[in-house]
């Protein structure tokens, strides 16, 4: 026996023997050890290479199908991450698993650290030391945004001494019951938990902003001015069409009589404004700083005792360049914040549009329809069909936890930099997007049909179509057969079967909600940030763990995703167990609206063709 080719095998006795062996049995002369494979072998080796290929498949199928129920059931958790259904079988690089594993291992280090400092079992931030035995009076408490923000303060800032909420009769409730109802909302669920005492530190306070001296009675004034010791005003009224007089009296009338009372305050250390960033719309590059007003504080609070019948012819005129009420007013607001906080700790915080929350304390949560919440509402719902936009423009928008985090760490940062005796340079801060973080609309509204059509909602009346466009008489021709004619056809229906009529009075609502955001769609400006980059950088790393507002770290593909659920959960009231069947019957309405486009295309063929022989009959007659 005689080996093919040279090989080290030879030079083994045993090896020699046994291969001479192996040799003889089989009548080979020749071993060649380093020879092709013979094809019976490549056939056998193809066969187990498709049998480990259809078992590492089954395996897989296997694995969905156990794994996504699990991760739908937990995706109904509100405080549950939202899960990515995207596959991780790929083969990648020891250096990218490493990156990946770091990055990790740096995430949970962060959400561990943050859970630490959140839970008092780590050392107390800078921030958290500020507020501690602290009073504070905030207005606004029972908005949106004030919700937010006593539940931060309740959670993160839980050795507070008393959060005095300004708040008045409505609907029949009295203020107790008011603020009793609110705190049982499921955004505090995770402060309750978390800080349980902490729900009896917040007091309600009777009054209103549009009464003289906010409609507080002698007892509570002289308990204010004794005890507080941060005023935050981030009350307003967000109606852009609201009434001048109601406006004026709320956010410029109201903001007044708040520094007025902070100036009777024996130990006032900060009080924070809560201004917009669209208070001048008149300038294209916004910069953190005052600007001219539209008009005197004092003579706008006259003209507001006019009647409706004499103001709102010349309402128009009065704006100037300003687009409605609010973003007047607001800018008005500032204008006494200047003037009558002179010389007081003081500082304005301008957040652009604030949408729903990024992470905290659950993701998503609004109670809001206002501004893009609508819009998206609108548009998942299939309700929506055309918008006035140019999806070119940047849409500017804040989320609110971050937004109540950059509100209460520019209470800490202005007490930390007053200077007594300061009779100037109060403190303004943009905080938007825009200018680290920009999306346009296009962006926005393309990730949302991204991640709205893969979890649709069962209160959907129609499949998605939306038509923008950037031309007002394109708007108004497709308002026209997208809106107003279906609503008509609809009700006409139900006035001939008996059925109460709504559609028209419904769509009249939607448009009149769309056209507040018209003006803000089909335009963008610029922002100068400056003073929020250099109060986060002016953060220990402690206090940026715990209080987040770096517009930069943000993802606005997160942000959408998150959006979308919470408006689905929160706003919509629709339960993520009702996926599977609004998936199914958003498949129906799918179907439903090809072909009611293929019978729309039949019939506009149709009465173009006799159209058509109507013309050539009478030219031929």
């Amino acid at each position: 026996m005689n080996f093919s080719a040279e090989s080290p095998l030879e030079n083994i006795d045993v090896t020699r023997e046994k291969i001479s062996a192996w040799a003889d049995s089989h009548g080979a002369k020749q071993v060649d050890l380093y020879g092709k494979p013979s094809n019976s072998h490549l056939q056998e080796l193809e066969r187990v290479r498709n049998l480990s290929k259809e078992l590492q498949n089954n395996l897989n199928d296997l694995e969905n199908s156990v794994c996504i129920p699990e991760e739908e059931k937990q995706a109904m958790n509100p405080l549950a991450p939202i899960l990515d259904y995207s596959e991780h079988h790929e083969f990648v690089s020891a250096n990218q698993l490493d990156d990946y594993y770091a990055k990790e291992d740096e995430a949970d280090a962060r959400e561990e650290e943050q859970r630490r400092l959140t839970k008092g079992k780590a050392a107390k931030t800078a921030i958290q030391r500020f507020y501690k035995d602290q009073c504070v009076f905030l207005t606004g408490g029972t908005g949106f945004l004030g919700k937010v923000l006593i539940e931060k303060l309740l959670r993160s800032c839980g050795d507070l001494d008393t959060i005095y909420v300004l708040v008045r009769p409505k609907k029949g409730k009295d203020p107790h019951s008011r603020l009793h109802d609110m705190l049982d909302d499921f955004v505090f669920h995770r402060a309750h938990e978390e800080n349980p005492k902490g729900i009896h530190k917040v007091v309600p306070v009777v009054g209103d902003m549009e009464e003289p001296g906010l409609g507080l009675s002698n007892e509570d004034r002289k308990m204010i001015t004794s005890r507080v010791t941060i005023i935050i005003n981030s009350a307003a009224t967000v109606k852009f069409d609201e009434k001048l007089s109601v406006a004026t009296g709320i956010n410029v009338r109201g903001t007044k009589s708040v520094l007025q009372l902070a100036k009777e305050c024996k130990h006032l250390k900060a009080l924070t404004h809560v201004s917009t960033a669209f208070s001048q719309t008149h300038v294209k590059h916004i910069e953190e700083k005052f600007y001219e007003p539209p008009m005197s504080v004092e003579a706008l609070e006259a003209v507001a005792q006019l009647d409706d019948s004499v103001v709102d012819p010349i309402l128009p005129t009065l704006l100037g360049n300003r687009p409605n009420t609010y973003c007047f007013t607001k800018a008005v607001a500032e204008e006494a914040v200047r003037k009558y906080g002179e010389g007081m700790p003081v500082a304005i915080l301008r957040p652009s549009i604030v949408i729903s929350t990024y992470e905290e304390p659950v993701r998503g949560w609004t109670d809001s329809v206002y501004g893009p919440t609508g819009l998206v509402v609108g548009i998942g719902t299939g309700v929506l069909r055309t918008m006035y936009m140019d999806l070119d423009k940047l849409a500017d928008m804040v989320p609110v936890d971050l937004t109540v985090n950059a509100i209460i760490a520019s209470t800490y940062h202005t007490a930390n930099n007053f200077k007594e005796n300061q009779t100037s340079d109060i403190p303004i801060y943009n905080f938007v997007s825009g200018a680290q973080a920009p999306v346009t609309w296009g962006e926005f509204i393309e990730a949302n049909i991204r991640h709205g059509i893969s979890k649709p909602t069962t209160k959907a009346v129609w499949y998605y179509g939306l038509n923008p466009t950037k031309s007002y008489y394109m708007f108004l021709f497709y308002n026209f057969f997208l809106h107003y004619l279906p609503a008509l056809l609809i009700d006409s229906y139900c006035a001939l079967t008996g059925r109460k009529r709504n559609m028209l009075k419904f769509y009249s609502k939607v448009i009149k909600l769309a056209h507040i955001l018209f003006y803000f769609s089909t335009q963008d400006w610029r922002f100068s940030d400056d003073n929020v980059r250099e109060m986060w950088r002016s953060l220990p790393s402690s206090d940026k763990t715990v209080f987040p507002f770096n517009m930069a770290d943000m993802s606005w593909d997160y942000m959408t995703e998150t959006f979308l659920l919470g408006l689905r959960v929160y706003l919509v009231n629709d339960d993520l167990s009702t996926l599977p069947e609004a998936r199914k019957k958003w498949n129906r309405l799918y179907y439903m609206h090809q072909c009611l486009k293929v019978i729309t295309v039949c019939v506009v063929l149709y009465i173009a063709y006799c159209l058509f022989n109507l013309i050539s009959w009478l030219v031929m007659g």
